[in-house]
């Protein structure tokens, strides 16, 4: 593997980590009503579509330049809306956005080493 395949190691493993949990919670929380439960499982089918579109890429051999770019984008764009949306409701409790602001600040560094150096400069 090479050095820079390792910085994107980081991204994957959040990124499958905190979306299989997600989609753990959602099946077992049983308040969620079915459109919960379906944008919910949606949002974190996209997160791990895209994952396993990039391991793929380099499980291959190619670069998964543009998997990287769609994983990386999508990653930063959720969070900014979502986690946005968590910290300025008013119905969400301080440990809650606590959490998930360390959610999306993680998130926002894993992509940042992921897509750092020549890799995405072909």
């Amino acid at each position: 593997m090479r050095a820079s395949k390792w910085r994107i190691a980081p991204l994957l493993t959040w990124t499958f980590l905190v979306w299989i949990s997600r989609v753990r919670n959602v099946l077992t929380d049983q308040d969620l009503e079915v459109a919960g439960v379906a944008w919910r499982l949606g949002a974190a089918g996209i997160f791990l579509g895209l994952a396993a579109a990039v391991l793929g890429q380099l499980i291959l051999g190619h670069q998964g330049t543009q998997q990287l770019k769609w994983l990386a984008t999508w990653s930063i764009g959720f969070w900014l809306v979502r986690g946005t949306g968590i910290l300025i409701d008013s119905n969400w409790s301080f440990e809650f956005k606590a959490v998930h602001s360390a959610l999306m600040i993680v998130t926002f560094a894993m992509v940042a080493l992921a897509i750092s150096g020549p890799r995405l400069r072909e």
